[in-house]
């Protein structure tokens, strides 16, 4: 939420910032515009007074010192004496008949002179100049563009930190829910078989022989095994090899069939693989976690109602694997169609959105496969594909 605000900010900033450069680059335009008339005005005058005898010279020369005026540029004119004889554009108005002022005037003069050398002509005057006032603006733009843009990377440079950190604070609280997510059903499946051990013998047998309690218990040590396996997997990449994708559906089915409600409002798993499915190229474990997290997805949404889930696997037209995970839940939302994958995103009420995106994450970007939701009239419809591992290839 801060990484947005302070987003929208700099973009504000910059915007501001590009209207007021745009504003300030038409008024320089616009007094550049003003120069070169005033000097046509002046080139018009001069050509005029030469070309008509009527015109006094000394009309021509005031209307040329008026145009000059009007330009902006300070000038100061010192006479054969050293003494200020003229004086136009200074910041004040002197009093060239005061002592104090032609004073100040030479002062300023020399100011003048660190910028622009004086035009001399020796033994009658010396003109002192500096810039014009659109000039003395462009001084300051690469100032000011300098200035802006370092204010917008620092503030891009913050932006950009305080993104990084969040977003490590949130990858690091995704993955202590996923821990949970991941370690829910073994230790429920746990604590049941404790239950049923704490029973009294003739109860306990009705349920399951104290061998097939063990087997099971064994099986739940196994799948915190294999949770602490996944997260081993994190950020390595993985060891590829040849998978077979019913092997490693059949094995989830062996272990949800055992763990899924019986009782009222019941849900039933199905897994169809064929035989002689042609292999993938990938990781059995992160596999087998994706599938899960569909095959989870799916039981926590029918939880309460009851229903079926449907995996089915089969060779797809385009030559890839295609598993198919299908219930007969509610569906997903028209208005998180689009955003199911994203972290975060959940239909479920208290989701904390982790499964589905880490999902597409192992099936897209490790094994370049891809995951989609399918338009189904019921239910919700989740398609895997992944590419075949060629004959040939040695993993």
């Amino acid at each position: 939420m801060k990484a947005r605000f302070w987003s929208t900010g700099l973009a504000l900033l910059f915007g501001v910032v590009l209207a007021w450069y745009l504003f300030y680059t038409h008024q320089l335009v616009s007094a550049v515009n003003t120069d070169a008339a005033a000097l046509s005005r002046m080139y018009a005058r001069v050509f005029q007074g030469l070309s008509s005898p009527q015109e006094s010279s000394d009309a021509v020369l005031f209307d040329l010192l008026g145009e000059i005026e009007q330009l902006g540029i300070p000038v100061v004119l010192i006479n054969a004496a050293g003494e200020p004889s003229g004086a136009a554009n200074l910041p004040f108005v002197p009093n060239l008949n005061s002592s104090v002022d032609r004073e100040r005037v030479l002062q300023y003069a020399a100011r003048l002179d660190e910028r622009n050398d004086p035009i001399v002509e020796p033994g009658m005057w010396e003109i002192h100049f500096g810039m014009p006032a659109v000039v003395e603006r462009l001084r300051w733009v690469p100032w000011i563009q300098a200035a802006t843009l370092l204010v917008i990377v620092l503030t891009a440079i913050w932006i950009f930190r305080s993104t990084i950190r969040a977003e490590q604070e949130r990858v690091w609280a995704t993955m202590a829910r996923e821990s949970a997510h991941q370690l829910s059903t073994p230790l429920s499946s746990l604590s049941g078989w404790v239950e049923i051990l704490r029973m009294p013998h003739v109860e306990r047998s009705e349920i399951a022989t104290d061998d097939r309690i063990a087997i099971e218990v064994e099986v739940d040590v196994e799948r915190l095994n294999k949770v602490a396996q996944r997260f081993e997997l994190i950020g390595r990449r993985p060891k590829m090899q040849r998978v077979d994708v019913g092997e490693v559906l059949r094995r989830l089915e062996d272990y949800f069939c055992v763990r899924l409600p019986r009782m009222d409002r019941s849900i039933r798993l199905d897994v169809d693989t064929p035989k002689g499915l042609a292999p993938v190229a990938g990781n059995p474990v992160l596999l087998e976690w994706a599938f899960e997290n569909l095959i989870k997805n799916s039981i926590d949404v029918l939880a309460g109602r009851g229903g079926r889930i449907e995996v089915k696997a089969d060779l797809a037209e385009d030559g890839r694997v295609r598993i198919r995970f299908r219930d007969s839940g509610p569906g997903v939302p028209a208005e998180l169609r689009k955003r199911v994958f994203e972290p975060g995103v959940s239909g479920k009420e208290g989701g904390w959105g982790v499964g589905l995106s880490l999902t597409r994450r192992i099936v897209e970007e490790t094994h370049s496969g891809s995951i989609e939701i399918a338009r189904a009239r019921t239910g919700a419809e989740f398609v895997v594909r992944l590419p075949v591992m060629p004959p040939d290839q040695a993993v």
